[in-house]
């Protein structure tokens, strides 16, 4: 039994040069094996040295772009800012020259409403002297037409006044209002001087052609019974 053991493990054991191969075999694939593991590893480091280098030169390419993109938005921001400038620049100018304008125009307007309030104060005065003339003149005139009532009533017994008393007592009446020139205007023709005093309303509002035909009164509508015509002189 022990032979045949023996003699089984020896047949199963490799002879010759076949058992030698076998023992080579082992050492020669590992020895492969780093060999390809170096080989990739060289190949990998190169191949992340390659990437690190593309890496490299896109960021400065990148930042080389971003810089020149700088300098042109900042070449636009300060040329857009040139044009807005010059727009307000002009758009002021514009404005400046059309207040000047107005201004210029509200000077002129300004100084046409003064001498408009001058010459209206001016008339304002000279119509409150007329018709202050005009109203001593009426005083003066009911004065005098009282002294011809008076005097006409003397005279029940006569259908006319005292030729002589009415007579001087409208001479006195016109020498009393020869004191001053009112520049009154006709009530009637607008045009001419009322310088007629129609009784007995005692209004100076008619020119002497237009009173020779009136019947009334054009301020007051009063029957005209007589008139007297005043003569102004001007006095400086």
């Amino acid at each position: 039994m022990d032979n045949l053991k023996t003699h089984s493990e020896y047949a199963d054991q490799p002879q010759g040069p076949q058992a030698n191969a076998v023992s080579f075999a082992l050492p020669t694939g590992q020895v492969l094996d780093s060999h390809i593991i170096g080989q990739q590893h060289t190949n990998l480091s190169s191949f992340w040295f390659s990437l690190e280098q593309h890496r490299l030169q896109l960021d400065q390419a990148l930042q080389l772009h971003n810089q020149q993109l700088q300098v042109s938005l900042q070449q636009q921001i300060s040329m857009q800012n040139s044009t807005l400038l010059n727009l307000v620049e002009s758009m002021t100018r514009d404005v400046l020259m059309q207040k000047n304008d107005e201004i210029a125009s509200l000077r002129v307007e300004l100084q046409r409403n003064q001498e408009d309030l001058e010459t209206t104060l001016h008339d304002r005065d000279e119509w409150m002297k007329v018709a202050m003339a005009a109203y001593e003149i009426n005083q003066t005139l009911i004065r005098m037409l009282r002294t011809v009532q008076l005097e006409a009533n003397s005279h029940v017994s006569s259908n006319d006044l005292d030729a002589p008393s009415y007579s001087e007592a409208s001479s006195m009446a016109r020498t009393a209002v020869e004191t001053a020139q009112p520049n009154l205007i006709c009530k009637v023709c607008n045009s001419g001087n009322a310088g007629v005093l129609m009784l007995p309303c005692q209004h100076l509002c008619a020119c002497k052609p237009c009173v020779a035909w009136l019947a009334t009164c054009p301020m007051c509508g009063a029957v005209k019974t007589d008139a007297i015509e005043a003569r102004f002189v001007y006095k400086k």
